[in-house]
């Protein structure tokens, strides 16, 4: 009973992760799409120096991470980080601060390079 009870839960898991989890030409096509979208950068700012997606705002990720969003408007947010393990972390955040259309980037800036997207210098 207990594994069909697991096995439940991480299909669900996975099923809500799936609509929200997108891949970089995914992630691109959708944010394009979305009017009054928010695009969201939780790298370091070394990081966002070294290349950054054009028209992304950023919101350092770290301990102070839920502060710093009081004057984020609540629309639309495309979120990426370096690998997706940031994101991933900010988007349960900002659920937790009631933005309800969160969409990340699989894999972060790392796959969205991969897939010979364009970067901002």
């Amino acid at each position: 009973m207990r594994k069909w009870i697991l096995l439940f839960a991480l299909a669900a898991c996975s099923e809500e992760k799936s609509e929200y989890l997108l891949s970089p030409l995914a992630f691109d096509s959708k944010y394009k799409a979305t009017e009054d979208a928010i695009l969201l950068d939780v790298r370091t700012v070394e990081e966002v120096n070294a290349g950054t997606l054009a028209g992304a705002i950023n919101i350092v990720y770290d301990a102070d991470f839920a502060d710093k969003l009081e004057n984020l408007e609540h629309k639309p947010i495309f979120i990426y980080c370096g690998s997706g393990i940031r994101s991933a972390k900010a988007a349960r955040i900002l659920k937790e601060k009631g933005y309800e259309s969160i969409y990340e980037l699989d894999g972060g800036i790392k796959s969205w390079k991969e897939a010979g997207m364009p970067i901002e210098r």
